[in-house]
């Protein structure tokens, strides 16, 4: 049985606390794997592939994790917290700013975190069309940005900035595939774009979805709107 396959080895030693070594070793691993994992994806890298990268033996792989499909998903786990990482890196937006201002921060935050990230986020698109296991994960990856867009999404209908008969997570789905889908078919598939025309272009739906005003139009819209941002957070 090869790689490809769903093979767990022995049951990992997850429960015994690593020397400093160890986690040396295991970061090692993840390194390694993720660094096989972009060039050649996942169906094509095995774990002896990931081993003699990190220069560590066959079986040392087995003390830490179960499988190829498991290290996998720690590798998504440091993706993502480098895409959160990433685009939490862009300037705030001021106290007294517009409420699309934070989505637009948002927007481009997301963006720049893709491009940096382009390759894993290109194969983890790629091994949840054929992987069970690794599709959830796909979706579990989503969870975040969705549940934290839902919230904001409910504290502005809260202050009366959004219609009440949006449904936050059904539009914290729908917008954020819409960026989400957007930056896979620029970034991974090559389609052209400009940066900011993009962010820009983005927000324009976003803001247009939600019926809020876009600050980079007339400024007096918004201030008769009452959307400034000191009635909202996110």
């Amino acid at each position: 049985m090869g790689d490809n396959a769903s093979i767990t080895g022995p049951t990992p030693a997850m429960n015994r606390p690593l020397t400093a070594r160890g986690v040396r070793t295991r970061t090692n691993l993840v390194k390694a794997a993720r660094a096989l994992f972009e060039r050649n994806g996942f169906l094509d890298t095995n774990v002896g592939d990931i081993t003699a990268r990190a220069h560590v033996a066959h079986g040392t792989f087995y003390t830490y994790f179960a499988s190829k499909e498991e290290i996998f998903s720690e590798v998504v786990e440091m993706l993502l917290a480098d895409t959160r990482r990433i685009a939490d890196e862009e300037p705030p937006v001021a106290q007294d700013g517009w409420l699309s201002e934070r989505i637009e921060r948002a927007n481009r935050g997301y963006l720049n975190a893709y491009v940096a990230n382009a390759r894993m986020m290109a194969v983890l698109e790629q091994v949840a069309t054929f992987n069970p296991r690794l599709a959830q994960v796909r979706r579990m990856s989503r969870q975040y940005s969705v549940q934290r867009s839902a919230e904001a999404i409910r504290r502005w209908q809260g202050r009366g900035l959004i219609d009440l008969r949006i449904d936050p997570v059904y539009a914290a789905n729908s917008l954020g595939s819409m960026v989400d889908r957007s930056a896979y078919v620029w970034i991974v598939l090559g389609e052209s774009y400009q940066m900011d025309v993009a962010v820009e272009q983005l927000t324009r739906l976003y803001c247009n979805a939600l019926g809020v005003p876009y600050h980079r139009d007339d400024p007096t819209c918004a201030s008769t709107a009452g959307l400034r941002a000191e009635v909202v957070t996110t």
